[in-house]
């Protein structure tokens, strides 16, 4: 089914998530914590934020302390459009400088001394706070309707990567990776210095067009303006040295090389996923992933042995009635170079023109990937309305889990 993107585009109000720590612990918007300090060179601190996404709100922390960006970070990375809170970590960075850091839209609700850094992906999961109305959704929500779709669909939704996973503009996130992993720089590149699509307007467009027909490089940096300033570092490397593609590349972060193979691995899951969805309801059959609940009801996908492999028809449905409680979910490959892959996402990837070996880039290895795992389907944990009108409605998911896609479940878009 195609996705309408323009959906679910919230004012920060009214769009709250607070990450649930690893011992469950709700991170609630407005409110102090503190911690016991711990011996340790590191701080770890609750940042709240409005109109920030996670690295700007860090950049600016970082920039009021005067210290190194790279001395911070998080378990998790956050939207602009949201009022969000997060644990972050700072190093050798004592706790009342963080606590005196003065930012707009921005607060630290706690700071405390660590012996160790926080983390990517060490988190439960984060609580939503949605408030719906035609605007954001639409149409005009009715919260019974959505109670009623709750309890039809037994709590439980695809578990799609959102649309923010493949761009926030132009969508070609996952396009970009793919030429990576297919060794295709030079198209990589063009990829994303040139495609344009209906989404962009304005002087970006224009000269990406231009760049397009004529690929200028020496000319290029004339006209591209000023907030493209990845495209231009890339431009400013090959004017000098044309043919040098992987080279200009690496003008890039590693993290927004990362996130191009990160897309296209984003997006093969879920086109499996949807294959899947397609076929019927979602149940255990010869070949599938699949793993245990854990305390909290979430998929537990950590750790060696996590993730099992259903080895015959019987297992299958005694599987299925452990899926039918809750206390285990289906799971699927985020394919990598060392994935145990099952017969359907082999297919896939040949569809795709694509290798595992593709996923260990011999020429950047620095943005190789070994792959992972994720669930196939996601529980929607301790819903509640709390408004009638206009609709304001609370629910946790799991680390990872898209809000934007529950929501479309539950609203049935």
């Amino acid at each position: 089914m195609q996705r309408d993107a323009r959906l679910f585009e919230f004012k920060p109000e009214e769009f709250i998530v607070e990450e649930i720590l690893e011992d469950g612990t709700v991170l609630e918007a407005g409110r102090q914590f503190s911690r016991e300090d711990s011996p340790g060179k590191f701080c770890h601190f609750v940042l709240q934020k409005k109109g920030w996404n996670t690295a700007q709100a860090l950049d600016a922390v970082a920039k009021c302390l005067r210290v190194s960006r790279k001395r911070l970070d998080c378990a998790g990375t956050k939207d602009r459009n949201a009022v969000t809170v997060q644990l972050c970590s700072a190093f050798a960075v004592e706790p009342r400088r963080l606590l005196g850091v003065k930012i707009r839209d921005v607060s630290i609700n706690g700071a405390w001394k660590a012996c160790d850094k926080v983390r990517m992906g060490s988190l439960l999961g984060n609580r939503f706070t949605v408030t719906l109305n035609f605007e954001n959704c639409g149409q005009w929500p009715d919260a019974a309707r959505i109670q009623e779709r709750l309890r039809e669909t037994k709590s439980c939704f695809p578990n799609y990567f959102g649309d923010q996973r493949f761009g926030s503009l132009r969508r070609n996130t996952h396009e970009v990776g793919k030429l990576l992993l297919q060794g295709r720089m030079e198209e990589a590149v063009m990829n994303f210095l040139a495609f344009t699509d209906e989404s962009e307007e304005g002087a970006g467009r224009e000269a990406r067009q231009r760049l397009a027909e004529h690929k200028d490089f020496s000319n290029a940096l004339s006209y591209f303006p000023p907030y493209l300033k990845y495209e231009r570092a890339i431009i400013a490397h090959l004017s000098v040295y044309p043919k040098d593609f992987v080279g200009a590349l690496r003008k890039l972060p590693r993290t927004t090389l990362l996130m191009f193979v990160h897309a296209f691995q984003s997006r093969l899951f879920n086109e499996l996923l949807r294959k899947r969805v397609s076929e019927g309801p979602l149940e255990a059959r010869k070949g599938d992933f699949w793993c245990e609940a854990d305390e909290h009801g979430f998929p537990f996908l950590k750790g060696e042995g996590a993730v099992k492999q259903v080895k015959s028809k019987a297992e299958a449905g005694k599987l299925q009635k452990k899926l039918d409680e809750k206390k285990a979910f289906l799971a699927a490959n985020i394919v990598g170079s060392e994935s145990k892959l099952n017969a359907e996402e082999k297919e896939l990837l040949s569809e795709h023109g694509i290798t595992q070996e593709s996923f260990a880039v011999k020429s950047i290895p620095e943005i190789s990937s070994k792959g992972s795992f994720r669930s196939l389907t996601a529980p929607i944990k301790d819903f509640k309305v709390l408004e009638f009108s206009p609709v304001k409605i609370r629910f946790a998911l799991q680390s990872g889990a898209y809000a934007t896609e529950a929501l479309k479940h539950l609203l049935a878009v």
